[in-house]
């Protein structure tokens, strides 16, 4: 990347989040099974039931709010707007750590706001007085030093590379532009001193901004529609068994009913159903069953949906094909629950062998185009 930079080329880093599939996928959720069109990019600003979820700290699935530390401290912001979420992001790295309990503490009214400098209030009224953003650096060396953006921005970076001879030059030059402008040197350098080891350090406001942003609209669909959300937050953890975990123990949290896989209910994957009354649930996904994937399912589903329920073993196995389903991943079905309304766990569990035999003479017979007695008599 710095070749790149010395070529006098633009970098730019481009992220992929997760959490923006998430939100899509949540949407679309909604809108099949509530009948609600959500524009997430438009969403109802300063909502107050999304703050009162971020500030009993149930920030799972919320992007950047997840960790326990950052946890504690929005519980303890009780943030109103998102001009604070997108502090805290900027916030919650090594070395601007320290400032948080300040910011937090300035918020609350729980300590008078204090500015470097009566002259800088205007430039972090925003942020309780404290210094959050590359913005605000490049603006107070603006203001009490006459610099330039742009020279200020190289100010910026050369403090950032911590190279002691530059940093020296750059220091006194901040100094006599401050005394060109009416401030004494002692002024000058305790400005130059805090915002000397913050430099390196800094978001720039955008990048928090769209952070914060994001948080946000992942907090108000959890808020408003924690089922669709868990649904997706579920879904994008496919392959993580772990998050799947987390997130289970979330649902229960919200009081959100967990189905156990089926093989006459699920989908492929985590899917919303209707359990009683209106009340909404999560159904695990039968490829979601360790060393049970989707190809492996995905022609069971289809039998299954293009016919009716399957009623016992012995259904299952002449209807679905079963050739894609190994010995391995038919038991983890079994074993997770899935086949529990056509048989006994047990039973079905111990006659594993005998049900793989039955099933594979019911394809042989298809494939040669013969037929059973029982297909000759029908269902009676």
């Amino acid at each position: 990347m710095h070749q790149v930079a010395d070529a006098g080329l633009l970098k730019m880093d481009f992220l992929g989040l997760t959490n923006l599939t998430i939100l899509n996928a949540a949407v679309n959720l909604v809108r099949e099974h509530l009948g609600e069109e959500i524009d997430y990019l438009n969403l109802p600003p300063n909502d107050e039931k999304t703050f009162d979820l971020l500030s009993r700290g149930e920030t799972f699935g919320v992007f950047q709010l997840e960790s326990s530390g950052m946890r504690r401290y929005i519980q303890e912001l009780r943030p109103k707007r998102l001009e604070d979420l997108a502090a805290m992001v900027a916030l919650y790295r090594p070395g601007p750590m320290e400032h948080i309990p300040r910011f937090i503490a300035a918020s609350n009214g729980e300590e008078p706001i204090h500015h470097p400098h009566p002259d800088l209030a205007d430039l972090l009224e925003d942020t309780y007085g404290v210094i959050v953003y590359q913005d605000q650096v490049l603006k107070i060396a603006q203001k009490f030093s006459g610099y330039t953006l742009g020279q200020a921005d190289i100010m910026r970076k050369a403090m950032g590379k911590k190279i002691a001879s530059v940093m020296q030059a750059e220091r006194g030059q901040f100094v006599s532009g401050a005394m060109s402008l009416g401030y004494n040197a002692d002024e000058a350098n305790t400005v130059f001193n805090l915002i000397e080891p913050f430099a390196g350090y800094a978001f720039n406001k955008a990048h928090a901004i769209c952070y914060g942003t994001i948080a946000y609209q992942t907090a108000y669909m959890k808020a408003h529609y924690p089922v669709p959300y868990m649904t997706a937050v579920l879904r994008s953890a496919v392959d993580n068994s772990e998050r799947i975990g987390l997130a289970s123990s979330e649902c229960a949290h919200l009081g959100i009913p967990l189905l156990r896989p089926d093989i006459n209910f699920s989908q492929s994957t985590f899917s919303i159903e209707n359990v009683s009354d209106g009340c909404l649930g999560i159904r695990f996904g039968l490829a979601n069953v360790k060393n049970v994937g989707h190809g492996a399912v995905a022609a069971l589903i289809e039998s299954r949906d293009q016919d009716n329920p399957f009623v016992n073993v012995e259904d299952l196995c002449r209807r679905a094909n079963l050739q894609n389903i190994n010995k391995r991943s038919l038991e983890c079905l079994m074993k997770a629950g899935a086949m529990d309304d056509l048989a006994p766990r047990g039973s079905a569990i111990a006659g594993l062998e005998k049900i793989i035999r039955l099933a594979q003479r019911e394809q042989e017979l298809q494939a040669s185009g013969q037929t059973t007695m029982f297909d000759l008599f029908g269902d009676q």
